[in-house]
């Protein structure tokens, strides 16, 4: 019964974002900034899970959000590749894309150059339970041979003129910021980390309520601040996980975040959100 509840608060709150981002809307906050190599009409994103097919899409832009992150999806299937990602808006496209460990890295590099087209950035989805058998530690040596063949086939399609960045989703929490992997993106020479402050599914209202505790969100600025001493400007860092209001937005950014994404705050708050949030 409350996965049913959850999943139709989600279906409505997509409904209605759709339908705000066609209509009628007040002209979004213009809070432009850079990260990966790509201009964002503001550092306030919708993290994946929220408009998984692709529905709202680009018209993200009509909210206020500066990109949107499509899926997540199965980086070696195909046909779930098949969303219509190519609306007007200006909102930036990612992909979010889950690495099955049992496919070949050949199977992993073909569905990289499918979803290449697609959009603006490709985040690959360390925390799925379907990617996170990768982190444990007899599979090591089989996430650095993967994330070095997705990075070298990145390569092969930069030089087709049209450069798209390469991120990867880590699980951050108290005491398991994951300092090893980022020193590895950064050997490696990928392009972000998107930070998930948040133990996962489902996402509860109590887990939400906890989110305004002042020490949760001191803990993940303090996370964030780790992990920028160790990147300092060689991998952007993204941050998502408990945002609802727009100090919280300025406290992750000024902690050293480029680019903030949101999603529990859309099922409770409504569509709406991003100029709230951007108002500091």
């Amino acid at each position: 019964m409350a996965d049913a509840l959850r999943r139709d608060s989600h279906d409505l709150a997509l409904r209605l974002a759709c339908l705000t981002a066609r209509g009628p809307t007040p002209a979004p906050i213009e809070r432009p900034v850079r990260a990966m190599g790509l201009r964002f009409p503001s550092p306030l994103g919708i993290a994946a899970g929220f408009d998984r097919h692709g529905r709202l899409g680009r018209c993200a832009g009509a909210l206020g959000f500066g990109c949107n992150e499509i899926g997540s999806i199965d980086l070696a299937t195909t046909s779930e590749l098949a969303f219509p990602p190519q609306q007007a808006g200006s909102a930036r496209l990612g992909l979010n894309l889950n690495i099955d460990p049992a496919c070949s890295l050949a199977a992993l590099c073909s569905g990289l150059n499918r979803a290449w087209p697609l959009a603006d950035y490709l985040m690959l989805n360390l925390i799925n339970p379907a990617s996170a058998a990768l982190l444990d530690e007899e599979q090591r040596p089989l996430l650095r041979q993967i994330l070095a063949g997705l990075r070298a086939q990145q390569r092969l399609l930069d030089q087709q003129g049209r450069r798209v960045p390469l991120a990867v989703k880590l699980r951050c929490l108290a005491g398991q910021v994951p300092l090893a992997l980022a020193e590895l993106l950064l050997e490696l020479g990928y392009d972000g980390l998107l930070a998930a402050h948040d133990p996962g599914p489902p996402a509860t209202a109590q887990r939400y309520r906890a989110w305004q505790n002042a020490t949760q969100q001191e803990q993940a600025c303090a996370q964030i601040e780790q992990l920028r001493r160790l990147c300092g400007g060689q991998l952007a860092l993204l941050s998502v996980g408990g945002i609802q209001s727009a100090e919280h937005l300025d406290a992750r950014l000024a902690a050293g975040a480029e680019l903030v994404q949101v999603h529990s705050v859309l099922l409770h708050g409504g569509p709406w959100q991003a100029p709230h949030l951007l108002a500091g």
